[in-house]
């Protein structure tokens, strides 16, 4: 068991108190930068649209990490336009994909399969509705039917006078 000198735990304390008051001036600095952006629902429309989290933050100056926080500080009705976003995120993605795909030219072709792929691939991870997951066809408890075996024997006895 290590034993911490005063002056460590006074430096640790300094340290962490010192870490709180970078964090609370990076979410200032990332308010201030969405607000100049256009508020909440200009960055959730940005999203919506199917740009990145990280061009996002590249255009506020700020850090995905810094950006998540914000998120989560604006509570439980922030995340769930943020979800929603990036549902809608989705579906943007797989319109574009169509008119990737429409838009090609012979000699753009594979270019514009690869465009074409990458969007869809980002489109099943922001949403469940684009994924190529498959369900499994037959779900089997072998649980419950080893429960369900042992619930219905019976015992039987040996009499070894017959």
């Amino acid at each position: 068991m290590a034993r911490n000198t005063l002056a460590e735990i006074a430096d640790q304390g300094a340290a962490n108190i010192a870490a709180t008051q970078n964090r609370k001036a990076e979410l200032s600095v990332a308010n201030k930068a969405i607000h100049k952006f256009g508020g909440e629902d200009a960055i959730l429309e940005f999203i919506a649209s199917g740009g990145t989290i990280s061009a996002l933050c590249k255009v506020l100056g700020v850090g995905n990490t810094t950006f998540d926080r914000w998120v989560e500080k604006g509570g439980e009705a922030r995340m769930a336009a943020y979800a929603r976003a990036r549902t809608r995120a989705a579906q943007s993605l797989a319109e574009q994909t169509i008119d990737i795909a429409d838009a090609a030219t012979i000699q753009e072709v594979q270019l514009a399969k690869l465009r074409c792929d990458r969007r869809a691939w980002l489109a099943s991870k922001l949403s469940e509705e684009f994924s190529d997951k498959q369900q499994p066809l037959v779900n089997i408890d072998l649980g419950s039917m080893a429960l369900d075996a042992l619930r219905k024997r019976s015992i039987v006895s040996v009499d070894s006078s017959e």
